[in-house]
Formats: structure tokens, C-alpha cells, sequence
């Protein structure tokens, strides 16, 4: 595989930054390749050679970012799926909170009131995605399962996803091991046995 230049890389990475940037400042749909290459400091022929528009480079950053949270939080082998301990915080919840956590100036942006729909969405399917090719891992074989599999998927995906945005849209006052250990209680527990 071809390594990219790294001035590409670095004028990549700078209209990412300002990409975010911009829709916290003022929404996605207010902001212009002039704004992009302004407040990344480049001109927007620069701009062209590396996207076709606006458009395109929200797709890729968002791509991107979906993509490297779903091959962080991946277990390598089945076993670390399996936890042996009742006590013990799924690694999968704490591996997906702590990249929410280390990439929290997008996440804040992306869910917070100027975010987009589209990263939304598209996070809602690469987490439901995940957590149906987890469970075929786990149980391969449906038949015998006390509920329908797509709605188990649905279910942990939401509750994911609603609790990142909660914590996200709250300032993160809780770690995310604290977060990670409240998600698997309620996963093995159910929400009325938490209260």
C-alpha cells in the first residue's frame, strides 16, 4: 500500500480540524470551502486537490473517525468477548468510551446542537453492525435465543449510543472506566435492576 505524502497528511488533518471547528462555530450547512481553507490556512485550488466539496470531506471524516472507533473497540479473539468475572467492566464498552473520551472535540461537536444527522446515523449503523457480527460471534446459532437477534442488536446499540450522548452532551463528568462499568451493569442486569 502507497504511504501518503505527509504534506497531504497534514493539510488533510488541518481541514478536518476545521471542519469541526466550523460546525461548532456555526452549523455544517452555514459553512463554505472558502471558510475550510481560510481557517485551515490554504488556498482553495489546495482545497480541490484534496476534495471534490464540503460534502466530500465531511463523508471522509466521518468515515474515517467511524472506522478507527470500530477497530479500536474490536476484540481481537472470541475470549475477550466472554467475561469470567460478574464484577468485571466489559472491554469492548470501555475501549468505546475511551476513544469517544480521546476524540472528545469531535464527538462533542458531532453530537452536540450544531452536529449532523448524517454522522448520527452513521454512527448508529457502524455500532449496529458491530454488535450484530459480535453476537454471531458468541452465538452462531439464533434458534434457541429467548429473543429475536435484530432486536438485541437495536437494543445495545441505542443503549450505547444514548448513554455516549448523554455523557458527551454533559461535559463528561464521569471517567470513562465509571461510564464503561455503569453500561455493563445495566447490559447484564437490565434497567429495573439498576434502580
Amino acid at each position: 500500500m502507497k504511504k501518503m505524502d505527509p504534506r497531504v497528511k497534514k493539510t488533510r488533518k488541518f481541514l478536518k480540524e476545521a471542519l469541526i471547528d466550523l460546525i461548532e462555530d456555526k452549523g455544517f450547512e452555514a459553512i463554505t470551502v472558502g471558510n475550510l481553507a481560510e481557517k485551515a490556512e490554504i488556498n482553495r485550488v489546495t482545497f480541490y486537490q484534496h476534495y471534490h466539496d464540503k460534502y466530500d470531506l465531511l463523508e471522509q471524516t466521518i468515515e474515517t473517525m467511524l472506522k478507527d472507533l470500530i477497530i479500536t473497540v474490536a476484540p481481537h479473539k472470541r475470549e475477550e468477548l466472554l467475561v469470567t468475572h460478574k464484577d468485571e467492566t466489559n472491554n469492548v464498552y470501555l475501549q468505546l468510551f475511551q476513544f469517544v473520551f480521546d476524540h472528545q472535540s469531535f464527538f462533542k461537536t458531532m453530537l452536540g446542537q450544531n452536529g449532523t444527522t448524517l454522522f448520527q446515523n452513521r454512527m448508529t449503523i457502524s455500532i449496529q453492525e458491530f454488535v450484530a457480527d459480535t453476537l454471531a460471534q458468541l452465538a452462531p446459532n439464533e434458534k434457541n435465543a429467548k429473543v429475536p437477534r435484530e432486536i438485541v442488536v437495536h437494543y445495545v446499540a441505542a443503549a450505547s449510543i444514548g448513554l455516549i450522548k448523554y455523557w458527551v452532551q454533559n461535559g463528561m463528568t464521569y471517567s470513562p472506566n465509571y461510564m464503561a462499568k455503569q453500561l455493563t451493569f445495566l447490559e447484564r442486569n437490565g434497567p429495573i435492576n439498576a434502580v
